[in-house]
């Protein structure tokens, strides 16, 4: 690939700048942690018991203690929520089995789904954790689910077999549909009786989100706050040790491995990403898994017995257009030629330090899944869209824009002009959304970035309130690969006038494939009756994404967990079983933890 001198001189130049401003920070961190490092000692527990400590961004005045809303409760956005709150299962992402917690198992019985819990199991109050837990926490997901879901949305009633078995009828389920059941936090009866019940005789009554039955009972479920916590995992919190700046978990004795996990604390002191990465050079967090800055990356490796724990990357970070804000993006080859412009190894260097991988296969797919289901060969002929300045002024050009004066004009006349969107606080994107706009503009498409507020992007990706937004690709929640095309072309795409989101038409024409219809596609791939035949449409759907190239893949998430060794811990394990693991979803440094399989050093 070539590109002209002015643009690869303009490149290089930038390059140096982004890299050595990141890396004089670095210098500096490094110091900095060098004398952190030399004055720190790691925090033990009371009495010399052992303990683990981490990290994330909580807030007790703010967070609920309604666990079962998830967004916005207490921890449950953090990979420790499940060493209180456990799920039903791990998933196993390379065997594509369960790693069974709180359940026994599950089988299907026609369209029927049974779950089965564990004997003996108790919560943190001393009461029994049994089927009716079960039943009404499935119950009350049901009514909070989205239509759009997967699972929970086509639950369409709910028995109780017996004090540890569930029932849940599916109408037409398909592979895997299950998932979210096994996954799900059952939360206490106790703690939740007033809507449990009620939650369950709605299900079973054909009341769903939406209905006026369920406004009600969600307009009271929604603003409740427990007191506490009750725990079903090996820890539990510990009140008279929860502050603004730490909670202390300690062991739930009568909780599922209470008695088995080998740390008697675990400590979750609050920081963001630049105070995590700080409490990791002092050594006083073991783990963490916010994301720290190329310039912490640096000082990282001056802390004695720092090591990084890596976990396979799902998604990436990419563009997302507006079709219908920006028309002249529906041109394919506008798109493709934006794309060119962009050094996608840069950008990812920049924006996220070493925990970042290059786009190899522009499939829509992580390249790890794309080369499961692709020959080498046939990936060879998928067009690789890395930085080709020429490339891109060919398209541009044949798209009938013109450059004159080092602008870029549309075929109408006016000036070629894009607004990108990142997210406050969120680095990565934030990073990204800059370099874009320097790319854009220097390569002569005036091109403007800004940060909508953390709070909501999701809001404002879905109502279509951008032109161009630094979104992700791929899909970190789903293990199967069709749910990479329903992000890549169905999330924030439903085309209603609320929620127009990219605009992207679904009835596409593809060069080689024809005629298609996407939404069509990626619901065959999910009710595949054989792998092979959810191969074939997997392999429609990422040669359809190689060629039309609805969004632009710029770089994928490599999870670089900083870790600490040899002060509370003293060792991570490395390449187990479940090694490959989503991070967020099925952390295997917490399922290690709580199967006892994590040590405390040994005096």
């Amino acid at each position: 690939m070539t590109s002209h001198p002015l643009h690869n001189a303009v490149r290089q130049d930038l390059s140096r700048r982004r890299l050595l401003k990141a890396m004089g920070l670095g210098a500096a961190g490094a110091t900095g942690a060098g004398l952190l490092s030399a004055c720190a000692g790691g925090e033990t527990a009371s009495g010399g018991a052992a303990q683990f400590t981490g990290v994330f961004d909580f807030d007790l005045d703010s967070m609920t203690r309604n666990v079962h809303r998830e967004d916005g409760a207490l921890l449950l956005g953090s990979v420790y929520k499940d060493l209180f709150l456990c799920p039903g299962g791990v998933y196993n992402w390379s065997t594509q089995e369960w790693d069974y917690l709180l359940l026994e198992g599950h089988e299907w019985d026609g369209d029927d789904l049974v779950v089965t819990l564990r004997s003996g199991l108790k919560w943190s109050d001393g009461s029994d954790l049994n089927a009716d837990d079960m039943i009404r926490s499935y119950a009350m997901r049901v009514l909070e689910a989205p239509s759009w879901g997967f699972g929970f949305p086509q639950v369409q009633d709910l028995e109780k077999l017996d004090d540890l078995s569930v029932r849940l009828g599916f109408e037409d389920p398909f592979p895997n549909i299950e998932r979210s059941i096994i996954k799900h936090r059952v939360v206490s009866k106790t703690t939740y009786e007033g809507f449990g019940q009620p939650a369950v005789d709605m299900v079973n009554d054909g009341v769903r989100q939406g209905d006026d039955e369920h406004a009600d009972w969600n307009a009271e479920f929604i603003e409740f706050d427990p007191d506490e916590i009750v725990c079903s995992g090996p820890y539990k919190f510990d009140e008279a040790q929860m502050s603004d700046a730490r909670i202390t978990l300690v062991r739930n004795e009568e909780g599922y491995q209470g008695a088995e996990v080998k740390f008697d604390e675990v400590v979750i002191h609050k920081g963001d990403n630049r105070q995590s990465a700080l409490l990791i050079q002092s050594g006083d967090v073991d783990y963490s898994t916010l994301a720290p800055s190329a310039a912490d990356q640096q000082a990282f490796q001056g802390v004695e017995g720092f090591r990084w724990i890596e976990h396979a990357g799902y998604d990436g970070c990419g563009i997302m257009f507006n079709h219908q804000a920006k028309p002249e993006v529906q041109d394919v080859r506008v798109r493709k030629a934006l794309a060119y412009i962009l050094d996608g190894d840069q950008i990812g260097q920049v924006a996220r330090g070493e925990a970042y991988s290059r786009v190899e296969h522009y499939a829509g797919l992580a390249d790890i899944q794309a080369e499961e289901i692709f020959t080498a060969e046939e990936l060879a002929d998928f067009e690789n869209y890395d930085q080709d300045h020429d490339k891109a002024t060919e398209l541009l050009e044949e798209a009938g824009w013109t450059l004159e004066g080092g602008k870029w004009y549309l075929p109408d006349g006016e000036e070629a002009s894009f607004e990108v969107i990142g997210v406050a606080g969120w680095g990565d994107f934030e990073l990204t959304a800059t370099q874009v706009e320097e790319a854009w503009n220097d390569f002569g498409i005036k091109t403007e970035a800004r940060n909508v507020p953390e709070d909501n992007p999701w809001g404002i990706w879905g109502a279509g309130d951008f032109e161009v937004a630094v979104r992700h690709w791929g899909n970190p929640e789903q293990p199967d690969y069709w749910g990479a095309f329903q992000m890549n072309f169905l999330t924030e795409n439903a085309g209603t006038d609320d929620s127009p989101g990219q605009g992207f038409d679904l009835q596409v024409d593809s060069p080689s494939q024809g005629e298609v219809d996407i939404a069509e596609l990626v619901d065959a791939a999910q009710r595949a009756e054989s792998e092979e035949e959810q191969t074939e449409t997997l392999k429609t759907l990422a040669i359809v994404f190689n060629e039309l190239l609805p969004r632009i893949p710029i770089w994928t998430y490599k999870y670089l967990s900083p870790a600490i060794e040899g002060i509370r811990v003293e060792e991570f394990p490395t390449d187990t079983p479940t090694s490959q693991n989503e991070q967020y979803q099925d952390n295997h440094v917490i399922l290690a933890l709580i199967q006892g399989e994590l040590e405390p050093v040994q005096d």
